[in-house]
């Protein structure tokens, strides 16, 4: 997978992700207070993905077998870490009064790690 190729569907999942989340705060009031939460949710996993994609790239052009298979472990028990963190952080912080922040989070988890388990396929599967 190319940078241009692999950008172009990060920012059909980021549109498409804002759209859904848009039309949720928008039909759900209870969401509304965590919108900026959504937001910077939106921007982490983002972040997020685009350094699994060139740590990936970088991995998988590795010459050590064992290289590509360490950073999806490491990934995916740091992504755990962080999404606890965040969850942890925003709680303590902003002291919400409901729990949709929970809903819109793990919506945008599930998302971009759906779209990290396809674009990781396709960069093990360029290993040869």
């Amino acid at each position: 997978m190319n940078n241009k190729t692999f950008f172009l569907y990060l920012g059909g999942i980021t549109v498409a992700a804002v759209a859904v989340l848009a039309a949720i705060l928008a039909l759900i009031p209870q969401a509304q207070p965590h919108a900026g939460f959504a937001a910077g949710t939106v921007v982490l996993f983002t972040a997020i993905c685009i350094g699994l994609y060139f740590a990936g790239k970088n991995a998988a052009a590795s010459t050590s077998k064992l290289a590509f298979n360490n950073l999806v472990s490491l990934s995916v028990f740091a992504k755990m870490l962080v999404a606890v963190a965040v969850l942890f952080a925003y709680q303590q912080t902003a002291q919400p009064q409901n729990s949709w922040f929970v809903g819109l989070f793990l919506f945008v988890y599930a998302i971009y790690t759906v779209f990290e388990v396809w674009f990781m396929t396709k960069l093990a599967r360029s290993r040869g």
